[in-house]
């Protein structure tokens, strides 16, 4: 396991696939803006806990979020009675989005800062131009106030589930997250610390996962291979070992008839690994998870 990988694991980002190059393109590009990261894919919240994860990997003292959220609805038009007039009101307080990227222009001054802005997609489009705007001389403005960041401290990362304001996208290193990463290498025995008998039994799960649509961590393989070793006594066990430790499994489809199949085919060479006798073979789990 690399140093990174080891490093996102610990701040809860577990991946069979190394991100070792793609980290050093991000850092090690010249330019004359700041540095950004373009968190792509169909993985929704994984993207959110790999820039976490990431942001402390790389040992920056300070990973600050901001999560944009859809516009609250128009509220009703009323008039209200004419007032005498009153002493013009002072500045206005300052917005979320405004207070994080103070912070963050701040704490780059003197340390090297992460800042996360989530759900890019739901901000409009005034603000991907004071993004933008950011990212070229790293000057955040807002009302009277100018603020400036420092270049090389302060890391952006982009999430939105929509393309990224072409401007954004130019300036930022893009790195897709699927729902599960391809594994580096294959499953093998050695892997998960077995002997080469349990080659059939890899195999039979393989099948399992790969009719689920799945492509579990080695991680996750090892607390299945587990439960196979010490709790599983038949389908309905197999079921929800799976469920209760594969992240992103469809439960409609692991109990669906079709699942039923896929067992009853598997099954067999599974028992015979785990040495069980065929009456365990006929149990099928209707609460998994």
């Amino acid at each position: 396991m690399t140093a990174l990988k080891q490093r996102l694991a610990e701040h809860g980002f577990v991946s069979d696939q190394d991100y070792d190059y793609a980290v050093q393109c991000l850092l090690s590009a010249p330019g004359d803006h700041l540095r950004c990261l373009n968190l792509e894919g169909d993985c929704g919240r994984r993207r959110t806990a790999f820039a976490y994860a990431l942001g402390h990997a790389l040992g920056h003292g300070h990973v600050l979020y901001h999560e944009f959220t859809d516009p609250p609805p128009q509220p009703p038009v009323r008039m209200d009675p004419a007032e005498p007039a009153q002493e013009a009101p002072g500045e206005a307080p300052m917005d979320a989005l405004d207070r994080v990227m103070a912070e963050a222009c701040a704490l780059s001054e003197g340390d090297p800062a992460f800042l996360i802005l989530d759900q890019l997609h739901r901000a409009p489009f005034q603000t991907h131009l004071r993004l933008a705007e950011f990212v070229r001389d790293g000057t955040w403005r807002y009302g009277e106030v100018a603020l400036k960041a420092h270049r090389r401290n302060l890391l952006v990362s982009f999430i939105s589930d929509e393309p990224l304001y072409h401007s954004l996208r130019q300036a930022a290193f893009s790195l897709w997250l699927g729902q599960r990463d391809d594994p580096d290498e294959a499953i093998t025995p050695a892997k998960l610390g077995l002997a080469e008998n349990a080659r059939p039994m890899i195999q039979s799960l393989e099948a399992l996962f790969r009719a689920l649509d799945l492509r579990p961590t080695l991680a996750e393989w090892q607390r299945v291979v587990h439960d196979l070793h010490v709790n599983v006594n038949g389908p309905a066990d197999l079921r929800q070992s799976i469920y209760g430790w594969v992240e992103g499994v469809d439960r409609a489809h692991l109990m669906s008839a079709y699942m039923d199949q896929v067992l009853a085919r598997q099954w067999p060479s599974l028992r015979t690994y785990l040495g069980l006798e065929a009456e365990h073979s006929d149990a099928r789990d209707t609460d998994a998870g």
